[in-house]
C-alpha cells in the first residue's frame, strides 16, 4: 500500500502532477490544494493512495491525511470512482466538502462533472460517517461553518476579479494548508490567495 510520496515535480498541468520519485516518473491525480503547491522543479511530499481496478492503476495525491481519508470515504459512495472523487476535491476544499455533508447541502457539491443526484447521494451516505470522523476536522481553529463562510466570501471576491472557481479553490486551499491552525479573517485570506494567484 502506498501511503505517501516524495519527489521532485517534473510538471503539473492542472489535473495531473508528474513526480520524479527515485528516478521513476509517476503521474499523480492531485487535489486542488496539492495542485496549488506543485511547482516544476520543487520537492513535493504528499499523502497518497494507489487505486487498482479493471481499467488499471491510478495514483491520487493529497495535501494531508484529512483529504486522503475524505477521498477514501467518498469513493465508497455508489457510482463515485477515484477520478470523480478527486475531481470533487479539486474544485472544493476538504473543509467545504465536510461542511456541506454535515449540513446536507448537496447543492454545494454539484461541481462540474458531478451532478445533483450524485451530490445528494454523497450527503445521504456520508453524513453519519462525517459526524464521527471529521467532527474536529484536523484541529482547525475555526468551526467548519465559519471557515465555509470566510472561504465563500473570498471566492466571490476572486470571481469578481476574473478568476475561475477552480483557481480560487486551489489558492484558498493552499493558503489554509500552509497556514496550519491559523485563524483566517476574510480580508487576510483574500490578500494571501490573491497574492498567490498573481504570482502564478
Amino acid at each position: 500500500m502506498i501511503r505517501s510520496l516524495s519527489g521532485r515535480v517534473i510538471s503539473a498541468d492542472g489535473e495531473i502532477i508528474c513526480l520524479d520519485v527515485s528516478g521513476f516518473g509517476l503521474e499523480v491525480y492531485g487535489s486542488g490544494s496539492l495542485m496549488a503547491r506543485a511547482k516544476p522543479g520543487d520537492l513535493l511530499t504528499c499523502a497518497a493512495y494507489l487505486q487498482t481496478s479493471d481499467s488499471g492503476f491510478a495514483l491520487f495525491g493529497f495535501s494531508d491525511e484529512v483529504e486522503r481519508t475524505l477521498f477514501l470515504e467518498i469513493t465508497q459512495v455508489k457510482t463515485m470512482g477515484g477520478k470523480l472523487s478527486i475531481a470533487l476535491l479539486r474544485h472544493l476544499g476538504s473543509g467545504e466538502i465536510i461542511s456541506a455533508i454535515l449540513a446536507g447541502d448537496s447543492a454545494r457539491l454539484a461541481v462540474p462533472g458531478l451532478g445533483p443526484k450524485r451530490a445528494e447521494r454523497i450527503c445521504f451516505e456520508l453524513r453519519s460517517k462525517a459526524e464521527k470522523k471529521f467532527a474536529s476536522f484536523a484541529g482547525a481553529s475555526a468551526p467548519l461553518s465559519e471557515r465555509s463562510s470566510v472561504d465563500s466570501g473570498v471566492m466571490e471576491g476572486l470571481a469578481a476579479l476574473g478568476f475561475t472557481q477552480s483557481e480560487a479553490v486551489q489558492a484558498i486551499s493552499a493558503c489554509r494548508a500552509e497556514g496550519g491552525e491559523r485563524s483566517w479573517t476574510e480580508e487576510d485570506l483574500m490578500k494571501s490567495a490573491l497574492g498567490r494567484l498573481q504570482r502564478r
